[in-house]
């Protein structure tokens, strides 16, 4: 079974919230995204906590988010990221989302060069990333290794990295990167 999200926005305080869900062997598992609204300080606990990309609408920035997580949680991965990869670099953190796609992986390495500029995401403040790949069954190991290496420049060497390959039926290369902030 694919992942599945359902929409759980919390009225009281605007922010918007998002369950995704999909099975495992022993059952069903859960994952919960948060958008908080502006001015609030969400203290409860979720699984991700979503920093608003600058110049970016938060629903984008959400549903980037949803569909990169939907994607990692599917099951037909072929270097696999589950809901406790997630929670271990995403916990305690605010996230940030960056996503790309291009025709080659020295593509996808020098748009995510753009948007890492562009976040304006201190590489010292990031403790944690995950970066998924989705791309044509002809894709290389060496071209994910390509775009994990151009991720991993960016960071410094204390930031935990965990990535994953998924093949699909596009010939398009997509890389989805959620960075991991310290919160202040």
């Amino acid at each position: 079974m694919t992942a599945r999200h359902i929409d759980a926005t919390d009225k009281t305080d605007g922010s918007h919230v998002v369950k995704i869900l999909w099975n495992e062997n022993d059952g069903e598992r859960e994952l919960t995204v948060r958008m908080p609204a502006a001015g609030t300080d969400a203290t409860d606990r979720v699984d991700v906590d979503l920093l608003p990309v600058p110049g970016e609408d938060p629903a984008t920035t959400m549903d980037d988010a949803v569909a990169a997580l939907e994607g990692f949680l599917g099951n037909n991965k072929y270097i696999h990221i589950d809901g406790d990869d997630v929670r271990s670099v995403c916990a305690g953190a605010l996230t940030t989302v960056i996503r790309v796609e291009s025709g080659s992986s020295t593509g996808i390495v020098e748009a995510l060069d753009g948007r890492f500029h562009d976040s304006s995401v201190a590489s010292d403040e990031v403790t944690g990333a995950i970066i998924a790949i989705e791309g044509p069954k002809s894709l290389q190991l060496s071209d994910a290794t390509a775009i994990v290496g151009g991720v991993q420049k960016r960071l410094t060497d204390k930031v935990e990295i965990i990535w994953g390959l998924n093949f699909t039926d596009e010939d398009v290369l997509r890389a989805t990167v959620l960075l991991a902030i310290q919160q202040k």
